[in-house]
């Protein structure tokens, strides 16, 4: 069976499968992780009106958070954009199902594929990453089977949208439409240089407009560096050795199997099962459109396996469960021609990656909090429980870590909805929920990495003396980690800032709230009296203040606060 030939009974089971995965994800939603509030302050950067590039960093994925801001700027408040994820991850499953379908011709097949993504349990911010690779292989596949150019077109698209998404993405997804490309045309070279062109140009031309707007706003050399730059941030998170199982360093041995255990056993299954794909797809002929999809998809893996699959690994192995699941099914499926010996190694491998999915996704708890076994009215109740705290500000549910802090009230009552914001560790929440935008054009600064070069002080320092930023968030128990990244800010926020208060995070880190010297408070908030509505004096002011050295300094609080 092929979609060419039955498609409506296909796509019907696959989007009966979409809306279970859908349901079961949003059912699921408490809160979002920390995050996922960076692509949430980027959407509300957006509907603030600022412009990427120029006003603040854009770091390679101007479709997700143009998603998330359209989502914002219809419904407010987490819950939507944990709608809109849920709905993304339900895609995702849908399309699993049918590409898998479609390469073992079994539907077992692609329901067994589907839950497997479903049951690795993807952070919802991380949808780009599993649905990429998923319409890509069906988009290959299609055009496999009956090479078209409106096909190539459409994959070409698609390969444009990954490439907004996430840059990397669109990578990915090119570097897997090329091996399924070659293997179309496999015995042609003319063939394959056409289609390879062919393609090539359409996805140029589908990025013009899009390579136009970066270049106006502040150019695409400009642009690709500070995508460099965010990526430098989190490169400490790379493999460098294969992960140890945490086990063995335990007494009590496999008694002592954790969910770290069950992650590391997935990675190494997610290296195993490409291995073993290549083997079989290189062992005998097979119709063009499968050997084309599979090599497709083992062309991504390996880019995967390379540069998204890091630490943390409990949080990370998630991001390849869709090449994980089309690619293992296909091999236990493909196995079964190989014979009984083949096939029972990789029933037995399926059953111990079934058995680690259920345990890193802590399937039974997300089971029983679906509220399924007590009916359709608690379910009803459930999920409107949680879209009124998602909707109704403060939206106090959803905050990542802990009780919501007061200075999220503070800052939304005390600053102006112009005023802009600026903390000095990574935590974009504060930007989100206080509905303040960001200053110096980072949403989170990413020590010692990322944007530390004069030029990218500079520019930060250049926003800052634009801009209103009343108040500042100093934290105060990683305050060297970011003197010695961003000495030039560090530097401009001592001399033109003054200390007014002081509270502690879930953490434990001090964090200072301090002023800018040259905004008078009118008057004080709550109990310790932090300043609140600040005057409008001219902000050209602060940047006098640095430049002739006039301020007394920001005392090191760090060494003040017992």
């Amino acid at each position: 069976m092929t979609v060419e030939a039955r498609p409506h009974r296909l796509w019907t089971i696959a989007a009966t499968i979409g809306v279970l995965a859908f349901g079961f994800r949003l059912m699921n939603v408490r809160d979002l992780p920390n995050d996922h509030y960076m692509h949430l302050a980027w959407a509300q950067q957006l509907l603030f009106g600022e412009r990427p590039g120029r006003d603040f960093v854009d770091p390679g994925m101007p479709l997700t958070y143009l998603l998330s801001a359209l989502v914002q700027w219809l419904w407010a408040g987490p819950f939507s954009e944990a709608v809109l994820c849920c709905v993304m991850l339900a895609i995702t499953a849908a399309v699993v199902f049918v590409v898998s379908t479609e390469l073992t011709g079994s539907r077992i097949a692609g329901v067994l594929a589907a839950a497997v993504v479903v049951g690795f349990y993807p952070r919802l911010y991380s949808y780009p990453k599993v649905l990429v690779p998923a319409v890509a292989l069906y988009l290959l596949h299609r055009y496999a089977v009956l090479p078209r150019m409106s096909r190539l077109w459409l994959l070409a698209i698609w390969i444009a949208a990954a490439t907004l998404l996430r840059h990397d993405l669109g990578v990915y997804a090119a570097a897997g439409t090329g091996a399924g490309l070659l293997s179309v045309h496999w015995g042609s070279v003319r063939a394959s240089i056409s289609a390879l062109a062919r393609c090539a140009g359409a996805v140029i031309a589908v990025m013009i407009p899009y390579l136009i707007f970066v270049q106006w706003s502040e150019g695409v050399f400009q642009h690709l560096h500070q995508a460099v730059e965010f990526a430098r941030g989190e490169a400490h998170q790379r493999f460098l050795a294969p992960p140890p199982f945490p086990f063995f360093g335990d007494a009590r041995g496999l008694a002592a199997w954790s969910i770290d255990d069950s992650a590391v056993l997935l990675f190494y299954l997610a290296y195993l099962i490409p291995l073993v794909a290549l083997v079989l797809v290189l062992r005998r002929a097979r119709p063009q459109p499968v050997t084309a999809s599979v090599s497709a998809a083992l062309a991504m893996s390996a880019l995967y396996l390379l540069v998204v699959l890091r630490h943390p690994i409990v949080s990370r192995i998630q991001d390849v469960a869709t090449l994980f699941a089309i690619l293992g099914v296909w091999t236990i499926a493909d196995a079964k021609r190989e014979g009984k010996v083949a096939f029972a190694a990789a029933l037995l491998v399926c059953a111990l990656g079934a058995a680690s999915i259920w345990h890193l996704g802590n399937l039974t708890e997300r089971v029983r909090d679906t509220r399924v076994a007590d009916g359709p009215g608690v379910m009803q109740r459930t999920i409107q429980g949680i879209e009124e705290t998602g909707t109704q500000w403060p939206w106090e549910r959803y905050w990542p870590a802990g009780e919501l802090p007061e200075a999220i009230k503070y800052l939304n009552a005390c600053t102006a909805p112009t005023d802009k914001v600026l903390l000095t560790w990574a935590a974009p929440e504060y930007y989100y929920f206080a509905r303040r935008p960001f200053g110096a054009g980072h949403a989170l600064f990413l020590p010692p990495d990322a944007f530390t070069n004069r030029e990218d002080q500079e520019l930060m320092l250049a926003r800052m003396v634009r801009e209103r930023i009343p108040v500042i968030l100093i934290n105060e128990t990683r305050a060297k980690e970011f003197t010695d990244a961003y000495g030039q800010v560090d530097r401009y926020l001592r001399q033109a800032y003054v200390p007014a208060g002081h509270f502690q995070i879930r953490d434990g880190s001090e964090i200072t709230i301090a002023t800018r010297r040259d905004l008078k408070a009118e008057r004080t908030y709550g109990a310790d009296r932090w300043p609140c509505d600040f005057d409008s004096r001219a902000a050209s002011r602060t940047a006098s203040i640095m430049l002739d050295g006039s301020a007394i300094p920001l005392p090191a609080i760090s060494n003040a606060v017992p």
